[in-house]
C-alpha cells in the first residue's frame, strides 16, 4: 500500500469520527491508525488518528514522512489479516530525526466479511436483507440491472451487472469471503459456478463459505454437470449444495437465515449442527427464486 499524496486529506480530529462513520454506515474497509504513547520530541500527540482507506488514500496524518510510510505498509497487513496490530516507531533512527518515539495501535474500520451473492431474485435480496446487520459486506451479482437496482437501495451494498462469461475478468476473491449462488435457473447456475470455481482457481484463493441453493435433485444435476470437467470436479465436491442449515425454511426470507447462519458457523470455524445419529443436518430444501 503506497501514500498517493493527491488523494491526502488533513482534517480535524472531528472529521474523522465522521469519516469512520461514514465508513461504517457505506461498509467501506480500511484501518484506523492511532498514537497511542509518545516519548521525547515526535510529530504528534497521544490520541492523533489516521484513517488508511482500503484504496491506499489516508485520511489524517499521524506525522508523515519515514515513520508513516511504515505504518501505511503495516496497515496493508492489517486490512488482510482482520487482526490489530501496534507499530513502535523510532524517531531516532531510520524513522525519522525528531529524536522521539511512538507506539501506533491499528486497527481493522470494521471486520466485515465479504459476501457475493450470486443472483438479485427473491434469495437475493433476502439474503440481503436479513444479512446486512451480521457484519457481512454484501456485493451482489446478476446480469439484470433493474433487479440489481433494487439490491442497491440498501446502505453498503454494492452490485455487480455480469453474467458468468464476464465474471473472471471482473471479480477478484478477498480474504475469508463467502460466495452464495441462487440464480434464476440450473443451467445459469451451473455457468456460474464452473466461472466462479475457475475464479479460484486462477487466483489461487478459494472462497471461505462456497454455497449454492437448490434441492437434492437440483444438486445432483449441478454435480453430474460441473463433473465432467476434470480439473473443477473435486473442489466442486466441496461445495455446499444444497446449501443451508435445516429449518424447515419456505420464504426468501427463511431461506436466507439458514444459509446465513451456516455461513456464520463454516467462518468461525464451528462445525454444522448434528443430528442424535452423529450425521450432519443442515439442508435445507430452498428453491424459491
Amino acid at each position: 500500500m503506497t501514500e498517493p499524496q493527491s488523494n491526502r486529506l488533513t482534517p480535524g480530529e472531528g472529521e474523522i469520527y465522521q469519516h469512520l462513520a461514514r465508513m461504517i454506515e457505506m461498509g467501506e474497509q480500511g484501518v484506523l491508525a492511532t498514537v497511542i504513547a509518545t516519548k521525547l520530541s515526535v510529530p504528534r500527540h497521544a490520541g492523533s488518528k489516521m484513517i488508511i482507506h482500503a484504496d491506499g488514500s489516508l485520511t489524517g496524518t499521524i506525522g508523515g514522512g519515514a515513520s508513516e510510510a511504515l505504518v501505511i505498509e503495516r496497515a496493508a497487513a492489517v486490512l488482510e489479516s482482520g487482526e490489530c496490530q501496534t507499530v513502535a516507531i523510532n524517531l531516532a533512527g531510520e524513522h525519522g530525526v525528531c529524536g522521539g518515539a511512538m507506539d501506533i495501535f491499528l486497527e481493522p474500520v470494521q471486520r466485515t466479511t465479504p459476501f457475493f451473492v450470486v443472483g438479485a431474485g427473491h434469495v437475493g435480496r433476502a439474503m440481503v436483507a436479513v444479512g446486512r446487520h451480521l457484519g457481512f459486506r454484501f456485493t451482489v451479482i446478476d446480469d439484470r440491472p433493474e433487479l440489481l437496482a433494487e439490491a442497491a437501495r440498501l446502505p453498503g451494498v454494492h452490485t455487480l451487472a455480469a453474467g458468468p462469461a464476464e465474471l473472471g475478468a471482473r471479480l477478484s476473491i478477498p480474504r475469508r469471503a463467502a460466495v452464495l449462488v441462487c440464480s434464476r435457473n440450473h443451467k445459469l447456475d451451473a455457468a456460474y459456478l464452473e466461472a466462479l470455481l475457475r475464479l479460484e482457481q486462477s487466483g489461487g484463493r478459494q472462497f471461505v463459505y462456497f454455497g449454492s441453493l437448490g434441492s437434492r435433485a437440483k444438486a445432483a444435476k449441478l454435480r453430474q454437470i460441473i463433473g465432467r470437467l476434470p480439473e473443477l470436479a473435486d473442489r466442486m465436491t466441496e461445495v455446499r449444495l444444497p446449501v443451508g442449515i435445516e429449518l424447515g425454511a419456505e420464504s426468501p426470507n427463511e431461506i436466507a437465515l439458514s444459509i446465513l447462519a451456516e455461513a456464520l458457523a463454516v467462518l468461525r470455524g464451528v462445525e454444522p449442527l448434528a443430528g442424535p445419529d452423529g450425521v450432519s443436518a443442515y439442508r435445507v430444501r430452498g428453491t424459491a427464486r
